[in-house]
């Protein structure tokens, strides 16, 4: 009995010990990403759900035109809520991000201009107007941290705002997209475009002359396109309100911690400094069970198996879009042994293929990793690209805007599939590519080795990006920040160095040539008194 006893006390006492060594303070976490939809909010909703389960309080910054569409979804209840409203009705907001994916079939330049003149008013309106709340400070009262997605930089305003109000907040950036250079050298980690492609550029880490060159050139446009467009409405509103002038730029140099969604498994290598931490395939998980409905046409397809098509949620209606591509891929799908899974809000006026359902939106996850899903054809998000390497799937991609071109990069490189390029679309190309991703076993081999990767670590991206946001609000991120954003430009690049050796060599060189003419000279002189002594003795 006595040693019952003991061990029990002994088994109370290791309990005890465990939970004061477990035990996480309890954080309170603002996260802004963007609007709260698409894959910006899907990529940080992750490691907010993580952060819940950690014991953490999570607030979503999310715009009165989504924020009734998240909170009724179950898996998002256990966030708090932040609504900020536009100075224009709902609907017009919703009807903008509508637009800028009709533009998803236009050139490339073209939509890129587009794309800038629409974002470059609608963010920073949105940002004063909600920023304009007197109420704010208060609502916010208390919160830590802020984790912050990078493109829409309104977070760094409200941390002047708590600050201007005596409350100091952890800043940490998360970018959902491959890395812009912008991002990494804010970071103090080295960017060379000599091996590191720009955004947007759709181009590899091993580049010829010209396309160096053109990622030189664009990651130069874009930069300054940063400084002096796309950020300087952020600093009239510091003005507007009398908040110390903050840009954005400048203000990412002092984040304590950087988070983004890469693997090296897939991602080409360069280096980063300690402050970033990669927890690329966000979205990826353990498939969950499909319905019965789903599961049953997946079973139906036999050894052939399933390919996944969607070009996105907002391009789910692309029938009322564009009716002619539609027609073009169910003629390729009709030719296809395998069943397809397409991603459709609007049935066309004439009936489907009989290898084809529609459905209005997808378990994207869960169908990428059931074993009969054989490729993965899709517009090339990243979001979607870590699931399929996650899922260890081969991808058939054709990227349509953005970031899109440098993942469809990324899958070519890896050898994990082949892209088509959207304005060389036709029937013929989507049943070629498609057969030869499906029957070439070399994108299977280097899938399910890239999947073996992902899935062989201690821990899931979720968690890696909780467990390094609670590590910074516990012991703050400037021991791992890197000393380079201390260091004026011509420190960084070392250009007094060099002059100053080139100065030491111009000097030597100098004195070396002066010597030189020197003797050259004195020996000239002695050689012609020599022969003028010689000519007056004869």
């Amino acid at each position: 009995m006595a040693s019952f006893k003991l061990l029990v006390a002994l088994l109370g006492c290791c309990l005890t010990f465990c939970l004061q060594m477990y035990q996480v303070k309890a954080s309170n976490i603002l996260v802004s990403a963007l609007y709260g939809e698409g894959s910006h909010f899907m990529a940080a909703s992750a490691i907010g759900q993580s952060l819940v389960q950690h014991g953490h309080n999570v607030t979503f910054l999310i715009s009165s035109a989504y924020y009734e569409q998240r909170a009724n979804e179950p898996k998002f209840s256990n966030f708090s809520y932040e609504v900020f409203k536009h100075s224009v009705p709902d609907d017009e907001v919703r009807a903008m991000f509508q637009a800028l994916n009709k533009l998803a079939f236009v050139n490339q330049d073209q939509q890129f201009a587009q794309i800038l003149n629409l974002l470059s008013k609608r963010l920073p309106e949105d940002c004063n107007f909600l920023l304009s709340d007197k109420n704010l400070p208060s609502r916010l009262k208390g919160i830590d941290a802020i984790l912050m997605d990078v493109s829409w930089p309104c977070g760094l305003l409200i941390r002047e705002i708590l600050r201007k109000n005596e409350m100091n907040v952890v800043m940490i950036a998360i970018t959902p997209t491959p890395p812009w250079s912008g991002f990494l050298s804010a970071s103090g980690s080295f960017f060379s475009y000599a091996y590191q492609p720009e955004i947007t550029t759709g181009l590899s880490n091993k580049m010829t002359f010209v396309q160096r060159l053109k990622n030189t050139f664009q990651g130069t446009f874009l930069n300054t396109l940063a400084w002096f467009v796309f950020y300087p409405p952020y600093s009239e509103i510091c003005r507007t309100l009398g908040l110390p002038n903050v840009h954005p730029i400048q203000s990412y140099l002092d984040f304590d911690l950087y988070l983004t969604n890469i693997d090296f498994a897939s991602e080409f290598i360069y280096p980063m400094s300690p402050n970033v931490i990669p927890v690329g395939g966000l979205t990826a998980s353990a498939p969950d069970h499909l319905i019965k409905e789903l599961e049953e046409f997946v079973q139906s397809s036999g050894d052939h198996g399933v390919i996944v098509f969607t070009l996105g949620t907002y391009l789910a209606s692309i029938t009322t879009i564009r009716p002619e591509i539609v027609t073009m891929f169910a003629e390729a799908f009709r030719r296809l042994p395998q069943k397809v899974i397409w991603q459709l809000k609007e049935l066309p006026d004439w009936e489907l293929p009989s290898n084809v359902k529609a459905m209005p939106w997808l378990p994207q996850n869960d169908l990428l990793g059931h074993p009969k899903t054989r490729v993965f054809m899709y517009q090339g998000g990243n979001n979607g690209f870590q699931e399929a390497c996650y899922h260890g799937v081969p991808i058939v991609v054709i990227p349509l805007q953005g970031d899109q071109y440098d993942v469809a990069a990324r899958i070519e490189a890896r050898g994990l599939g082949k892209k088509i390029e959207k304005l060389e679309l036709n029937a013929d190309i989507i049943y070629d590519t498609l057969t030869e991703v499906i029957n070439n076993p070399s994108y299977n081999e280097v899938a399910d080795k890239v999947s073996a990767i992902y899935k062989d670590q201690p821990m899931s991206a979720p968690d890696r990006a909780a467990f390094w946001i609670e590590h910074v609000i516990k012991f703050g991120g400037a021991y791992m920040r890197s000393p380079a954003n201390d260091l004026t430009f011509i420190q960084y690049h070392l250009i007094d160095v060099y002059a100053f050796l080139t100065a030491i060599v111009v000097v030597f060189l100098a004195v070396v040539y002066y010597t030189l003419k020197f003797c050259v000279s004195l020996c000239c002189r002695m050689i012609g008194r020599g022969s003028s002594g010689k000519s007056k003795t004869e």
